[in-house]
């Protein structure tokens, strides 16, 4: 009976610390201020957003409204996503 309840115990806190764990994706919505492609960043604002390595950022220009979808990350905002708005 102990060992039953002591596996129930244990799954549920490996469970309830992986939850805790999640990222919570966020979403900013205005015109690009600047873009660099080399480095995959967006300047949406004030706010600079990193984007994975293999980014592709062909059919944006300056100036156009888009929304990025973000989460924070060692106090950068790393974007998941970005598309017209």
């Amino acid at each position: 009976m102990r060992k039953i309840i002591l596996s129930a115990v244990l799954v549920a806190s490996l469970a309830l610390s992986s939850a805790a764990m999640a990222t919570t994706n966020h979403t900013a919505t205005g015109p690009l201020k600047a873009i660099d492609a080399k480095a995959c960043t967006v300047m949406l604002g004030k706010t600079t957003y990193h984007f994975a390595e293999k980014c592709d950022f062909a059919m944006l220009k300056v100036g156009e409204k888009v929304k990025v979808t973000y989460h924070l990350f060692k106090k950068q905002s790393v974007g998941t996503a970005i598309v017209a708005a």
